[in-house]
């Protein structure tokens, strides 16, 4: 029994407008349900489209009711594939959970007061308290301001995941969707009911270590790096990498210095890798806000480093409670890292055992309150069975008195049964046995195999309930 549903869709037809349609057709093609129950739909298009006319196909199919967010995305991510020049589009659907929507302009304004006002609406609009928060942000410089100012209003119990949409390493391409276009915004998605998110990030350790030498920061402002160990900081870095070029050369050359990548040590010991992710009129230019006087240290990135990444995730989410299979894996995976090794990110999604995932490739990844720049982020979306098969069981219980006494005589002959063997234990006919399993069935606490009827993980848990 299915209690979420998803499905996706691709395109890669060059006129936007037929991308998101087609794209949209091909997610409902997967779906079992119909529109009224869809929850939420994910859209990601290359930032070369046409967002509005991307936007506008996905309406012509679905309408103007559904809620539709993303954004811009160098590659979208769907079962082990990166989708470039194109348009991914995924589907939601469940009448376990619901969402609310929330948006911001002015990011790069005013950026602690967006991430306040966008999640501040999110909630309103769902109107109950969320289990979690999604945030699509736009390339705006203040990342952690905009986090901030999420965890302003809250706390630091609810969870939150997503990040910063992308284009072509152009930093300029970048949108967002939220049943429109905007650029320069903070979109939130709050999500409410039974579902459990398992989040989970694959971090660096000192095993990608480059080197030992300490590296202060003598000269900065915010992202902007002027100066290392009181040296000019493009000369540092040249000599620190062996770099044998010119500073056009190494400016030229994205995938050396994305592999050769400053990081910063936290007073907890976690490591946040920094950059460069661009070099610009001779200064290096980091992903994320570093201060003088922060130490720096040297880490190597590259395809075992992309790998441990993939696996540190999935092992956190698959020792992460409840032990049930995903309805989806949203992954957010570094742009700088399919700069490094393409094949390498597309090898690890398609071991990946939390299928289906789906997602983008972004400039930032937003995991709980953090900040990072080159890592995989993933988000399972479990239903929660336990709340589910208590609502589910007394309304079934209320409706059809005769299933409680049934499944406990079930459960007394050893949690399965042939029917007839089930009417003699309950002194009742054969046929009124049928009757009675059949609500069971209905509601997924019981499965049959031609005569044999045996209660399943989800009518365990209904049992705890109703043997109290």
């Amino acid at each position: 029994m299915k209690f979420i549903e998803f499905s996706y869709g691709i395109s890669n037809d060059e006129n936007p407008l037929k991308a998101g349609a087609y794209a949209t057709s091909n997610a409902l093609k997967y779906l079992d349900t119909s529109l009224e129950n869809i929850n939420i739909v994910f859209l990601y298009s290359s930032p070369d489209y046409d967002p509005e006319e991307v936007l506008n196909g996905v309406k012509l199919i679905l309408g103007n009711k559904i809620p539709i967010i993303g954004g811009s995305s160098k590659f979208g991510i769907v079962d082990g594939n990166l989708i470039e020049d194109g348009v991914v589009v995924g589907i939601l659907a469940s009448k376990y959970f619901h969402v609310g929507l929330g948006v911001a302009l002015g990011a790069s304004i005013n950026p602690r007061e967006c991430g306040r006002k966008a999640v501040h609406d999110a909630i309103k609009n769902l109107g109950m308290l969320p289990r979690m928060v999604m945030v699509f942000m736009d390339y705006c410089k203040f990342e952690e301001e905009i986090i901030n100012g999420i965890v302003d209003v809250l706390g630091f119990t609810i969870p939150i995941f997503g990040g910063v949409t992308s284009d072509n390493f152009e930093f300029k391409k970048t949108y967002q969707y939220c049943n429109d276009v905007y650029i320069d915004s903070v979109v939130c998605v709050a999500f409410g009911g039974d579902i459990v998110p398992k989040i989970s990030v694959g971090k660096i350790t000192d095993e990608n270590l480059d080197s030992n030498k300490k590296i202060t920061i003598t000269e900065t402002n915010k992202r902007y790096v002027y100066e290392l160990n009181g040296v000019n900081a493009i000369e540092y870095y040249k000599n620190i990498t062996n770099f044998r070029g010119s500073n056009q050369n190494l400016e030229n050359d994205k995938k050396f210095y994305l592999s050769n990548a400053f990081g910063v040590t936290d007073s907890n010991g976690e490591i946040y890798l920094k950059g460069p992710i661009f070099i610009k009129n001779g200064v290096l230019v980091f992903g994320s806000n570093v201060m003088g006087g922060n130490e720096l240290s040297l880490f190597s990135i590259n395809e075992e480093s992309i790998e441990n990444f993939f696996e540190k995730s999935v092992k956190l989410i698959n020792n992460a409670p409840p032990n049930y299979p995903p309805s989806v894996t949203f992954c957010c995976i570094s742009s700088y890292l399919t700069e490094i090794s393409k094949e390498s990110v597309e090898k690890c999604l398609k071991s990946c055992p939390l299928n289906p995932i789906f997602g983008f490739t972004t400039y930032g990844e937003v995991v709980l309150k953090n900040y990072y720049n080159y890592t995989v982020s993933m988000c399972s979306l479990v239903p929660d069975l336990a709340s589910i098969s208590a609502k589910e069981g007394i309304h079934m219980i209320t409706k059809y008195p005769a299933t409680k006494e049934t499944i406990l005589k079930i459960n007394e002959l050893g949690g399965s049964t042939k029917i007839e063997e089930l009417a003699k234990a309950l002194g009742i006919h054969r046929r009124t046995a049928y009757d009675r399993i059949e609500p069971l069935l209905q509601y997924g606490f019981v499965e049959k195999d031609h005569a044999l009827v045996k209660i399943t993980d989800f009518g365990k848990l209904l049992l705890k309930i109703i043997k109290k």
